[in-house]
């Protein structure tokens, strides 16, 4: 701890201030809100929810399909923002996305996902999905540049 405690001056020295290091495309931190296959949204979607309003309005929808559906997670909007991804429906399950990383890329965060499908021939539940990904993270207002890579199983 104490050796990572005297690399962040040093790298903050080396580049200016430590504003600069996130702007070389560090990492940020995020925490999934929700994941899963199951959701009201049936379109391809991406999406940044700022407000609460925004957010209770977005949870309802997401959550439209189910009897007694959930609240919504709670998002403190005063210092943090949702980001959602989803796939909108398949017609079979084995479908996935999953937000992988969030990093500054210039002025715009660069949201890094991946999508899984099913191989062809592969045994999947013969149910319509609707695959998704929420996170949230410190609030910024910078666009969102949205960055995909496709895996198989």
């Amino acid at each position: 701890m104490l050796a990572l405690g005297l690399l962040i001056p040093l790298v903050a020295c080396a580049t200016g201030a430590v504003g600069d290091v996130a702007a070389a495309g560090a990492a940020l931190p995020f925490s999934t809100v929700a994941k899963g296959a199951a959701s009201g949204i049936l379109e391809p979607l991406q999406v940044a929810i700022r407000t609460q309003d925004e957010w209770v309005a977005f949870w309802a929808r997401h959550t439209r399909a189910q009897v007694q559906p959930p609240p919504a997670p709670p998002v403190d909007f005063s210092r943090e923002m949702a980001i959602g991804i989803f796939l909108g429906e398949r017609a079979t399950g084995g479908h996935e996305v999953e937000i992988t990383k969030v990093e500054r890329g210039g002025s715009a965060l660069r949201i890094h996902y991946r999508t899984r499908s099913p191989d062809p021939g592969a045994m999947v539940t013969q149910v319509r999905t609707q695959p998704y990904h929420l996170i949230k993270l410190k609030r910024e207002d910078s666009p969102l540049v949205f960055s995909r890579e496709d895996l198989s199983r």
